[in-house]
C-alpha cells in the first residue's frame, strides 16, 4: 500500500525540478541552455508519469470508493482534472522542441511558467485535502481489521 509521505517527497522533487525548469526558462540565451532544458523536461516528465500511475492504481480508487459523498465527488474531478494536466503537459514536453524554444524564448517562458503554475495548484489540492483524507481512509481500515 502506498504512504503518503512518499508520495509528499515525490511532490517535493517533482517542484524543485520544475521551479529548476522556471529558472532555466527565464534565463535561456543559448542552444546549450535550451538542451539543458530539454533535458530536465524530460527528467520531469519521467518523475510525473511516476508519480501519477502511483496515484492512479491505488491513491484515486481508494478516495473514489470512500463513504463520503464529497470526498468521493473530490476526488473524482481531481483524477479528471489530472487527466486534463496531463495532457496539457504532454502537449508542452512534445511542442517545445529546441528549436522552438529557441524560436521564441518568450512565449516558451510563458509557457513554462503556466504549467508549473498549474503543477502548484495540483500539488498543494493533494497535499491539504487528498492526503489528509486517504491517510483517515487508511487509519479507518486499519481499526476496522484491528478490531475485528
Amino acid at each position: 500500500m502506498i504512504q503518503t509521505p512518499e508520495l509528499s517527497t515525490q511532490h517535493a522533487v517533482i517542484m524543485e525540478q520544475s521551479r529548476r525548469l522556471s529558472g532555466l526558462a527565464a534565463e535561456m540565451d543559448s542552444r546549450g541552455d535550451a538542451m539543458v532544458v530539454r533535458r530536465l523536461m524530460e527528467a520531469v516528465d519521467g518523475l510525473i508519469v511516476q508519480h501519477l500511475s502511483i496515484e492512479d492504481e491505488q491513491l484515486y480508487p481508494t478516495l473514489m470508493r470512500a463513504a463520503d459523498a464529497e470526498l468521493r465527488d473530490t476526488a473524482m474531478s481531481a483524477f479528471e482534472d489530472m487527466g486534463g494536466l496531463c495532457a496539457v503537459w504532454a502537449h508542452y514536453r512534445d511542442h517545445w522542441t529546441i528549436d522552438r524554444i529557441l524560436s521564441d524564448p518568450r512565449r516558451f517562458r510563458t509557457a513554462t511558467d503556466d504549467i508549473v503554475g498549474a503543477l502548484n495548484l495540483r500539488v498543494a489540492m493533494e497535499e491539504s485535502v487528498l492526503y489528509p483524507a486517504f491517510d483517515a481512509l487508511q487509519s479507518e481500515d486499519g481499526v476496522a481489521v484491528a478490531a475485528a
